[in-house]
């Protein structure tokens, strides 16, 4: 009994508690957030500090929508984000199979390459792309955000679908096409389906990184009617004041896009994301 008593608590001091801690580590700050933006923005950031949102306020998200362009902004990164991740998932796929199926020459200073530009930090690009970019009169417009996001993202997705495509017998394809199906339909209708989770983990990968980016997003739009959310979410902040409620209600919608996405794929993006990182 004293043994089985030790182990009990042992498991608990040793597993349970530190889940439970870390798991309130990375909730508390969404749950300030929304708590935040439940308050008066009198009530903000008074002392002592309320954890419990009293009295209980809309305004926040009213006003954002109301006079802040929130609309527009959410809009702008929808159209980016998934414009982005169908092409990357696209050209992934058709890039992952040909570094899977062929033999070519240079085939593995391509793969090197592709591993080389997720070593890089995006700013070094960031010139570059302004220049070309105001050249082709791109400026103020959101297919250079397109441009960027799937040039960004599409190494990696390739690399991912790379992997996939070799975890699958050649001999698939091969059978299709005896059977009279064209490559492309050899490719979508039979090897696509059986590598699902590998599609689904590059096309989550790329929305998210899409819908998050900032940096690109601020140096190329320059018209508020264009922005996106973080670049939206940013002019917020003003030099001397910071309007934490409507700051705060932004942060939670922005976020329910991504919640959901991953609410609905999560069973497909750990089997993906695991599978992924031992084919190749």
């Amino acid at each position: 009994m004293k043994r089985a008593a030790k182990k009990k608590w042992k498991k608990i001091f040793g597993c349970y508690i530190p889940i439970l801690l870390f798991t309130i580590f990375t909730i508390f700050p969404f749950y300030w957030f929304l708590c935040t933006s439940f308050k008066e923005e009198s009530s903000i950031m008074e002392l002592p500090i309320r954890y419990i949102p009293v009295p209980f306020t809309l305004d926040n998200y009213k006003n954002m929508l109301a006079s802040m362009g929130f609309d527009r902004y959410f809009f702008n990164s929808l159209f980016v984000s998934v414009l982005t991740t169908v092409i990357v998932i696209l050209v992934a796929i058709w890039g992952g199979f040909a570094i899977s199926r062929y033999k070519f020459r240079g085939k593995k200073f391509t793969f090197f390459l592709l591993l080389i530009t997720q070593m890089l930090p995006g700013v070094v690009i960031l010139i570059p792309l302004f220049t070309v970019f105001n050249r082709l009169g791109l400026i103020n417009n959101l297919w250079s955000l397109v441009i960027t996001n799937t040039t960004v993202n599409l190494p990696f997705c390739m690399i991912m679908m790379s992997g996939f495509f070799s975890g699958i017998p050649s001999t698939l394809e091969e059978a299709a096409q005896i059977d009279g199906c064209s490559i492309w339909k050899a490719i979508f209708k039979i090897v696509v389906p059986a590598i699902m989770p590998g599609v689904v983990s590059s096309a989550a990968f790329a929305f998210v990184n899409s819908w998050n980016e900032f940096v690109y997003a601020l140096n190329f739009i320059n018209d508020s009617s264009k922005f996106t959310l973080p670049v939206g979410l940013s002019m917020m902040k003003g030099e001397f004041t910071v309007n934490y409620g409507g700051l705060a209600a932004g942060t939670i919608v922005a976020l329910i896009p991504v919640l959901l996405i991953f609410c609905y794929i999560q069973k497909y993006l750990v089997q993906g994301l695991a599978a992924g990182a031992v084919k190749g």
